[in-house]
């Protein structure tokens, strides 16, 4: 029979560890993602909780330290006896909380975007791999602009991976990296404009960027910023969302193409919904971004995985995660059991001036995670 897990059967709560950043160069995002967090346990809660239990959220703030990220998911995990975390969003603090979640055997939802190219038994992997988005996205940019990419990132993991699986996918289908440039976090604007205007002399048909958090506002009100000659290139991303385009000025919010399992302007039922409850609860000037739909999905297929399991340590909690399904605001999302990941359906959308996002395609069908990218050749086919 298996152990219960560090939660006391008297207690009328069942305590989640959240970490996600509050402040720092990733406070945008990491916020979206408290938001859907929050929202997800709220609504549960009020409809009686889980297993007639409140889920009680443990929210720590490690303010973009990957230290930090570290030492608080110990905490969460040893002190706050919680043995389930929702939290990160950049792929180092991921890999600094990992070995963590994996020696005291707790579970880790991570609800970002990443690179691919890893697998753990102890992490559910909310957010699209390559294979979902940059695939889509890079065939969005083949049939409508061309084939000559610039590459923007910021100088650590997830944008030099994501960009070599660009590079791959270029050189395979008759593409050109123009040009590679990476940024620090925090540049000065003068630095910013100085690699924009070196991008633009290559001329390229986009700027494909993996510049996220505060230094993608940065770097796209700069852009907004520059005089150039005739029509600029669109810069194109993964991770530009509708609060990061919203904290532009109105005259430099219109123009960036993104790629996403969820705009907040999609038409269904449940999205509208989803909006009503976000506005609800923040206010009616905020709009839900993908950041806060992954977070909520997974709080609520956690909920459902927690009420169907006969025990509440990792083990029970993981076999009731097998082939979990959940009717998300974005659209079904369904747990490959073979990589811990989602299969999704992705949206290529362009941002307006209202900083909303106008869908230009859509997935025929969901998309079955590969995060190794084994099944792929690496031509893209127009």
């Amino acid at each position: 029979m298996p152990n219960k897990a560090p939660q006391n059967d008297h207690e009328d709560s069942i305590k989640i560890g959240v970490l996600f950043s509050q402040s720092g160069p990733m406070a945008i995002p990491e916020k979206a993602h408290l938001r859907g967090v929050l929202l997800a346990c709220e609504e549960i809660n009020e409809k009686g909780g889980v297993v007639g239990k409140r889920l009680e959220p443990i929210i720590l703030d490690p303010a973009g330290d990957d230290l930090l990220y570290a030492k608080m998911a110990t905490e969460l995990l040893v002190k706050h006896r919680v043995n389930v975390i929702f939290g990160c969003c950049l792929s180092s603090s991921r890999k600094a909380v990992l070995p963590i979640i994996e020696r005291f055997n707790g579970i880790l939802f991570y609800p970002s975007v990443y690179e691919g190219f890893e697998y753990s038994p102890n992490v559910i992997y909310g957010g699209g791999v390559p294979n979902q988005l940059v695939l889509p996205l890079l065939k969005y940019i083949f049939d409508h602009y061309g084939k000559k990419v610039a590459l923007i990132g910021l100088d650590y993991l997830y944008p030099r991976e994501i960009n070599r699986v660009v590079s791959e996918f270029l050189n395979a289908s008759d593409g050109e990296v123009v040009i590679e440039k990476y940024l620090n976090f925090s540049t000065e604007e003068e630095d910013l404009k100085a690699s924009l205007e070196q991008i633009l002399a290559t001329k390229p048909s986009v700027i494909f960027s993996t510049v996220v958090g505060l230094d993608s506002i940065r770097l796209f009100s700069a852009y907004a910023d520059l005089e150039v000659d005739g029509i600029k290139p669109p810069i194109a991303s993964l991770t530009a969302v509708e609060s990061s385009i919203q904290a532009l000025d109105k005259g430099k919010r219109e123009g960036y193409i993104s790629v996403a399992p969820y705009f907040s302007s999609l038409n269904t039922d449940i999205n509208a919904q989803f909006n009503h409850n976000f506005k609800s609860k923040f206010g009616e000037n905020e709009t839900p971004c993908v950041f806060s739909e992954v977070a909520y999905s997974l709080v609520n297929i956690f909920a459902s995985a927690l009420s169907d399991a006969e025990y509440t340590d990792t083990e029970s909690i993981l076999a009731a995660l097998s082939g979990a399904v959940f009717k998300s605001p974005g659209g079904d999302l369904f747990l490959d059991l073979d990589t811990n990941h989602f299969t999704m359906r992705p949206y290529v959308a362009k941002s307006n001036a209202e900083g909303q996002y106008d869908i230009l395609w859509r997935a025929p069908s969901a998309i079955k995670p590969d995060p190794y990218l084994v099944a792929y050749d690496r031509t893209i086919d127009i």
